[in-house]
């Protein structure tokens, strides 16, 4: 009997399913939240982005006078930061499923943005692993709607 998990994420909630067959159902077997991911931006920054002192250009009297620069924009912007763990830690979730063997087959349910970065965390073993993928943010869809929509991917 082949085990499919089905993981249908977005930034802040997932849902992991187990079908163990076709016309079987899903089983849910947990639900993440990454609450953080919910946030503001400026609510997840503690302290004010750094500055930076620079040489001004002498003038009038004024040699090696300095000027602050304006503030310095982080590369990753804070929501980003949120949703890269997030996916760190899903995809820690599925890499432990695989070594246990708990599934033979995975389908990943994201929306475009999300999905890339659970492709990119995967370890190769556990994407190899990967059947299809969906970019699509079905997190409020009823296990009942998923069953349906899922229908094709996993009775082909």
């Amino acid at each position: 009997m082949t085990t499919t998990w089905i993981l249908v994420a977005n930034a802040s909630n997932a849902r992991l399913f187990a079908n163990r067959g076709c016309n079987k159902g899903l089983e849910l077997l947990e639900e993440l939240e990454h609450p953080d991911s919910r946030k503001k931006g400026i609510d997840l920054v503690t302290d004010d982005r750094g500055r930076q002192q620079q040489s001004a250009a002498p003038s009038k009297g004024r040699p090696g006078a300095t000027a602050s620069r304006p503030a310095m924009e982080p590369s990753t912007g804070p929501k980003e930061v949120e949703a890269q763990q997030f996916a760190q830690e899903l995809c820690e979730r599925m890499n432990q499923g695989r070594t246990q063997k708990a599934y033979d087959r995975l389908v990943l349910i994201a929306p475009p943005h999300f999905l890339g970065l659970l492709r990119e965390t995967l370890d190769h073993n556990t994407a190899s692993l990967v059947m299809d993928s969906l970019n699509k943010d079905y997190t409020k869809l009823a296990e009942k709607d998923l069953t349906e929509t899922l229908g094709g991917i996993l009775c082909p």
